[in-house]
């Protein structure tokens, strides 16, 4: 599932046709926590997001039927991208559960930096993650490398979207999953429901606000974080 046209059109082309299929988000992911039930329905990105699937939803959702062995959210590394991405597990926490109990719910970690030096066949590219791989980065190569912060996946190519984010050799993914389904179910409602008192009460003691902003939600208990942990795609047939 990747947000937008732009980065939507450079996946198809950079993707392995053998194994991986792309959906563009091209609309606004509706908020199914608050949502009436005939109005996710009528939402057209989940509508789609359920006929590609095709194994049902809610308490017809059979995992057995499902068309993908992983479902990927690649979004731009912002706070539009990480809200989108917590729109997403909303959905599929409430409405395609047994996914996220599988383990089969990932989101994609796009690189925030490419550093270029040399030209040639003595150019070299290098990508970071984190403005701490950034510095060790720019220790390693010295003086003389073009630097880009990438603001979204729409600005990289295909080739530079599969190497980075795509290929099962060296993207970085985090998987989804949750360990008391109780506490889960009660802190999506907190968080994406249409009461603020309790979300505001929730805010003030958990998040630390000097951490960052792509962060702040995926860190909480409920949802394990595997970060810098390969893994490796296997072809389904």
């Amino acid at each position: 599932l990747v947000e937008g046209d732009s980065a939507g059109g450079s996946a198809k082309l950079g993707r392995d046709r053998k194994f991986q299929a792309i959906l563009p988000l091209r609309g606004k992911v509706i908020n199914t926590e608050k949502a009436r039930l005939e109005d996710i329905f009528k939402n057209e990105e989940i509508n789609t997001i359920i006929h590609t699937i095709g194994a049902g939803v809610g308490t017809d959702f059979k995992i057995e039927d499902s068309n993908y062995n992983r479902i990927i959210i690649m979004t731009d590394a912002d706070t539009d991208g990480a809200h989108i991405q917590v729109l997403l597990l909303t959905f599929f926490f409430k409405y395609m559960k047994p996914l996220v109990q599988a383990g089969r719910v990932f989101i994609a970690l796009p690189p925030l930096y490419k550093l270029e030096k040399g030209k040639g066949k003595n150019k070299k590219v290098e990508y970071a993650w984190t403005d701490e791989e950034l510095e060790n980065l720019q220790k390693q190569l010295g003086k003389g490398f073009i630097l880009q912060r990438y603001k979204g996946l729409g600005e990289m190519n295909p080739e530079q979207l599969w190497e980075t984010t795509m290929n099962p050799e060296t993207r970085t993914l985090i998987r989804v999953q949750v360990e008391d389904e109780v506490r889960s179910s009660k802190r999506v409602t907190t968080l994406m429901g249409d009461k603020v008192a309790p979300r505001r009460e929730w805010i003030e003691k958990h998040v630390e606000f000097g951490m960052q902003e792509d962060q702040s939600i995926l860190d909480n208990k409920e949802v394990q974080i595997l970060e810098n942990e390969k893994y490796i795609e296997e072809e389904t047939n």
